[in-house]
């Protein structure tokens, strides 16, 4: 059996490419659409993955290399059925090798039932025997009823009662005739005396049938597994808790768009609970005033706080520490947010070399004091010198994975050596709900609040609301909105995580 993939735009283009390469009796084993990330960097592409066996293979081959181009492209505009005929036709013709008189189309597209090759003579009886067996196929059982079987036309239907057997001497004299092909069968007598002298001793089936008949019901079985597989895969995708057969139209509605803007389910429940409690019966029927009280809900769930240099009144130095690992946009936020406060030093802290190079040049350009260190001693005693001289600090704590305890001890220090300290965990909303998760359970010991980088990038505003929602106690202080320093930061609000959520 050949198997191939085949791509294009959309599924007409690729079911005319199965057609064109493989014939009408292609079997669709699985249909795929491929999308970019949540469809904005890649074109949807259809993706189908075909099969046909090398018999109906071979035969569609040999019609194909006896046509010219503008045959090759008429023949493969013609519909399934009128492809099967041509093929079926010039594969049973005079001079064609063929390994026997099978109709073409047995498991295809155009829903043709392959039945017992009528060219052995031997046959003829095993029809009845094999009827049964063959109603197994996936297409009789979907559309055929009971007793019925297809000719060899492929397109008129006939049925076949048992033939009764005649008398010796009426065999005998009856010469071996080719089986009558026509709308309506012949009635049991006249049949029975045209039947094949081979018939006399019930003549088991010959090789070549058995193994025909072999390789189609073992087809047919495998299309019913994958099927199978297919439903039991779409039964766990999609499980429609029976319950929600009774549910509110505006619960319903609520549950449905929060599931597709992936936020958790544990969040959707405890938002119909609270729906439930507080909304009469009626408005829990309108999707608007479910949805009204949804926003609101999530939105006053949402822990925001302005930072601790904004609160202190009397002007003292204000310690700020940044720590999160690296390529969330730290450095960047360090340099914002320094912009924002007066007489500050900017400290770096990497144990990589390749961290420590020339200074930023936004750093020039405001006037930003920028201290490059590579140990603890050294940056705690660069901070009680600028502390010393009235100056806030703020310290970009840029680490590798590996040296959260070291952090933890740092930040401890820091805490009982100097007033005013706040600590700082930078997230990119860029990155997955997972590692987002990772970072705040690694740090959220010692951190007084959250940044989240790159807002102007997500894709996915409801893992950020599921990962805030893990932990609420941690405030969000700072959103990144762009790349441009000092104006694309802003004050972190519930309302801009809706409005990214909700798309308005």
């Amino acid at each position: 059996m050949f198997v191939k993939k085949f791509e294009a735009d959309t599924l007409e283009e690729a079911l005319k490419a199965v057609k064109v390469e493989l014939g009408p009796d292609a079997i669709i084993l699985k249909t795929i659409t491929n999308t970019g990330l949540k469809g904005a960097f890649k074109k949807k592409r259809i993706e189908i993955t075909a099969a046909i066996s090398e018999r109906n293979f071979e035969k569609k081959a040999k019609v194909d290399k006896v046509l010219n181009d503008e045959q090759k492209e008429a023949f493969h505009q013609q519909p399934a059925k009128s492809m099967n005929k041509t093929i079926q036709k010039y594969n049973n013709s005079p001079g064609v090798e063929t390994s026997n008189g099978t109709g073409y189309g047995s498991l295809g597209l155009n829903k043709v039932v392959n039945t017992i090759s009528q060219s052995t003579a031997n046959l003829a009886d095993v029809t009845s025997k094999t009827g049964k067996l063959l109603k197994n196929s996936l297409d009789d059982f979907l559309g055929e009823e009971e007793g019925e079987f297809l000719t060899d036309s492929a397109e008129e239907r006939v049925i076949r009662p048992a033939a009764r057997p005649a008398p010796r001497e009426a065999r005998r004299e009856a010469p071996a005739q080719e089986p009558t092909r026509g709308k309506y069968a012949e009635p049991p007598a006249q049949r029975t005396e045209e039947a094949p002298r081979a018939q006399e001793n019930n003549s088991p089936v010959s090789r070549e049938a058995y193994n025909e008949l072999r390789q189609i019901m073992a087809t047919q079985q495998n299309k019913i597994q994958l099927l199978e597989q297919k439903i039991l895969e779409f039964s766990s995708n999609y499980q429609f808790n029976q319950k929600h057969l009774n549910e509110a139209k505006g619960l319903f509605q609520l549950r449905t768009t929060l599931k597709t803007l992936d936020v958790d389910e544990a969040h959707i429940l405890e938002l119909i609970k609270k729906a439930q409690y507080e909304l009469a019966k009626d408005d829990l029927e309108d999707a608007d005033v479910v949805f009204e009280f949804a926003l609101k809900e999530m939105a006053s769930s949402i822990n925001t706080a302005i930072p601790l240099f904004a609160r202190v009144d009397n002007g003292e130095p204000v310690i700020t520490i940044l720590c999160s690992e690296a390529a969330s946009g730290q450095s960047t936020m360090g340099m914002k947010i320094a912009i924002l406060k007066k007489d500050v030093v900017f400290l770096q802290y990497s144990q990589d070399a390749q961290n420590n190079g020339a200074t930023d040049f936004a750093a020039q350009v405001f006037g930003i004091k920028v201290e490059k260190v590579q140990n603890y001693p050294e940056l705690v005693g660069l901070t009680r010198k600028a502390v010393e001289a009235g100056k806030s600090v703020l310290i970009d704590v840029r680490l590798n994975g590996k040296h959260s305890d070291e952090t933890k001890k740092f930040v401890e220090t820091m805490k009982r050596g100097f007033h005013h300290v706040e600590v700082l965990t930078t997230l990119s909303a860029i990155h997955s709900e997972l590692y987002n998760r990772k970072i705040l359970a690694r740090y959220k010991d010692f951190t007084d609040g959250v940044i989240i980088s790159h807002v102007d990038l997500c894709m996915n505003f409801g893992a950020l609301y599921n990962v805030h929602k893990g932990h609420n106690k941690l405030p969000l202080k700072f959103f990144g909105t762009g790349p441009v320093v000092p104006d694309d930061i802003e004050g972190a609000t519930a309302e801009r995580l809706m409005g990214g959520l909700f798309q308005f």
